[in-house]
């Protein structure tokens, strides 16, 4: 049987369970997400979160997070983003928030995780230290190997967006290239299914469980699409399938005349 993973990502959760961000309660919609991808009949084998996890830098945001993930039995590993204070992170997500570089291991693949935060800055970057770790990872590992961060490496065709991905994310891919068993780069940050080849190496992003961005757009711009979620399907020979899943509908609509937030 293949491994399956939930990806959720870009929460902008609020200690106040009523917090509101660009017209969506944040909280109430990654609930609304989070009972969607536990709704089928057996339970994912992980949960991966991939930053922008609390967005008022609150202990209150953290701690619910923990016990909420905590209640749904199932592994999780969390990675920060622009919006997230790591120390925060580490205080109250305990073992779930993952450092600079970490690897965890299901059955027959490694998930590698990288923390792309540049503290002061929305865009990312990997520092020459995680690069030489990574390289080492898969030079001793060949595993199949799945790598999760929060900034997107790779242009998406959104120019606003592409500039604050990650500053150096060629630099990422280039290594990358260079080991056949790194299978797909997973990514939060752009708020919008992205899926495209890089080589042999798929890129993959997510939904918000909030709010989403408008694809193709050249300046900052929110789309109507509900919030919804990634899956993944990963086999013991290395293949490796996936899909999007949004909420059929949600009552709460985002402020398009909003500028940024």
């Amino acid at each position: 049987m293949p491994l399956r993973l939930l990806q959720l990502t870009d929460l902008h959760l609020f200690g106040d369970p009523g917090g509101r961000l660009l017209g969506i309660t944040t909280r109430l919609s990654f609930e609304s997400v989070l009972a969607l991808a536990l709704s089928a009949p057996s339970s994912p084998d992980a949960l991966i979160l991939t930053g922008d996890l609390v967005q008022d830098e609150t202990p209150t945001g953290y701690r619910y997070l923990r016990e909420r993930l905590k209640r749904t039995g199932v592994p999780h590993y969390c990675i920060g983003g622009n919006h997230d204070v790591q120390s925060l992170m580490r205080e109250h997500l305990g073992p779930a928030a993952l450092g600079s570089v970490a690897l965890r291991r299901l059955d027959r693949w490694n998930l590698i995780f990288l923390d792309s935060i540049v503290p002061g800055s929305d865009g990312g970057r990997l520092t020459a230290d995680q690069l030489d770790q990574l390289a080492d990872l898969l030079a001793n590992d060949k595993a199949p190997s799945l790598i999760c961060l929060h900034h997107h490496p790779a242009a998406i065709g959104s120019d606003w967006i592409d500039r604050i991905g990650v500053a150096n994310g060629a630099e990422l891919l280039a290594l990358c290239e260079r080991h056949t068993q790194v299978k797909a780069i997973l990514f939060g940050h752009v708020h919008q299914e992205a899926s495209a080849r890089h080589g042999n190496i798929l890129m993959l992003g997510a939904p918000s469980t909030c709010f989403q961005f408008k694809p193709g757009s050249a300046d900052f711009a929110l789309d109507d699409n509900p919030p919804g979620y990634r899956e993944l399907m990963l086999y013991p020979d290395g293949r490796l399938t996936t899909r999007v899943v949004r909420l059929d509908q949600y009552a709460e609509m985002p402020l398009h005349q909003a500028g940024g937030y």
